[in-house]
């Protein structure tokens, strides 16, 4: 009889954001992942629509695209306290892109340390 293990990330990944720590999911459902990857991508299309005429209402919609992205995949308490805090787009953007890679395509091992393509 043939047998095989799987591993199952069980703990949280952790984003330091100034003196705040948002922890997420240690594992996602790839399509759960690819449905709000849909929408983020959704509100962004409102600003390549719009040109050089972008407006506050564009903008506050990309902005809240990418919170709801961001917070589907955040656990319990942290979304809680990602609600309350005010955050620059440059670091929604980097947490974007973190969270992309973790359950994207990434390895989802990334711990803060540095990474390698082999």
């Amino acid at each position: 009889m043939a047998e095989k293990s799987f591993a199952i990330n069980t703990v949280p990944h952790v984003a330091t954001v100034g003196p705040h720590l948002l922890s997420f999911e240690p594992e996602v459902i790839g399509a759960e992942f690819a449905e709000a990857y849909a929408g983020l991508k959704s509100a962004q299309k409102q600003i390549k629509k719009v040109g050089d005429d972008i407006g506050a209402s564009e903008l506050l919609a990309v902005n809240a695209g990418m919170r709801d992205f961001l917070s589907r995949f955040m656990i319990p308490d942290s979304k809680e306290l990602f609600e309350t805090l005010r955050l620059p787009d440059r670091v929604l953007v980097q947490l974007l892109e973190w969270v992309a890679e973790l359950y994207g395509g990434g390895s989802g091992n990334d711990h803060g340390g540095s990474s390698s393509a082999s």
